[in-house]
């Protein structure tokens, strides 16, 4: 016989938590002043959707405040790999964006219209200087939110020696040399201390391989040097006669060295399990680690392991 349909014509239909929510309060219709405002009212909306709100959002301001406002939403963003919310600068923000909360005290208060805002410290522009994703595009941003105190950039030198430089900016005086590039070669150069004083605290060649320094201006010496297979070298000496002390490898081998630079001797290596082997012998710690064994004055030859 016909299916009576009129109970399923009459039953009210399910639904989800989201539309309940849409519907207890219809969009148009004013709030009352005694009407608790809503937290999040993006998660009455398909995550899809909220994605696509929070890509338009395109200053990182803004995304700070998003994000702070609304936590959930900050860390959709970062989990679906959102441009702006992975950059360095969003770190730069959310800075700026606490400190002006707790220079207000009062983590609610909306800046007012004309107020200024908590400016950039100078620690916080050397670190995103130093930050490989940093990018100049970005000064503009940097220069709105912080006049007195920004980065700059240029160039100088001619033909295969054009360099382009960062360095910071206190208003209309240029300040510190934060880094240079080659742009030929592609290798940075990276410096800390204030004007005038400035020195190498690290290099970066396009190759990936990194060297770190230490010292003063004019005598900085090479102390270490990272390879991107995970291999690591330690330095020790002055500028100029920096000789290798110690390789640590990604898989666990840790390599001792004597000697001067450039006839440094392979004495001890420390493996993973524990265990330790001893050498003597002339130098060719160099020659085997460059892959030239023929260049060996002699093997070195094992006198304990452990």
């Amino acid at each position: 016989g016909p299916v009576n349909t009129s109970r399923r014509r009459n039953r009210p239909a399910v639904l989800s938590t989201g539309q309940q929510m849409a519907r207890s309060r219809p969009p148009s219709r004013a709030r009352n002043e005694d009407e608790t405002p809503p937290m999040d009212w993006l998660a009455e909306l398909a995550p899809e959707l909220q994605l696509l709100i929070l890509e338009a959002v395109d200053d990182f301001s803004d995304c700070a405040a998003v994000s702070l406002a609304t936590p959930r939403l900050g860390l959709l963003a970062f989990g679906h790999d959102l441009a702006r919310f992975k950059d360095p600068l969003f770190a730069v923000a959310m800075q700026q964006q606490l400190a002006q909360r707790a220079a207000r005290g009062d983590g609610h208060r909306t800046r007012s219209k004309g107020e200024q805002q908590t400016p950039v410290t100078e620690a916080i522009l050397r670190k995103y200087s130093a930050d490989r994703r940093a990018r100049q595009e970005h000064f503009p941003w940097l220069e709105r939110v912080s006049p007195a105190l920004c980065l700059s950039t240029g160039i100088r030198g001619l033909g295969s020696r054009r360099f382009e430089f960062w360095r910071l900016q206190r208003g209309d005086e240029p300040g510190a040399l934060l880094r240079e590039r080659s742009l030929q070669r592609g290798t940075i150069w990276h410096f800390t201390g204030e004007a005038g004083a400035e020195r190498q605290v690290r290099t970066e060649y396009a190759t990936g391989e990194v060297q770190l320094f230490e010292g003063e201006k004019g005598a900085e010496r090479l102390v270490r040097t990272d390879f991107l297979d995970g291999t690591i070298k330690h330095h020790e000496g002055a500028r100029g006669s920096e000789r290798v002390v110690r390789t640590a490898y990604a898989d666990g081998r840790l390599k001792h060295f004597e000697g001067e630079m450039g006839a440094e001797r392979k004495v001890r290596t420390q493996f993973p399990d524990g265990g330790t082997q001893y050498y003597e012998g002339a130098p060719r710690a160099r020659a085997l680690e460059a892959g030239d064994p023929a260049s060996a004055p002699r093997k070195e030859s094992t006198l304990t392991q452990g």
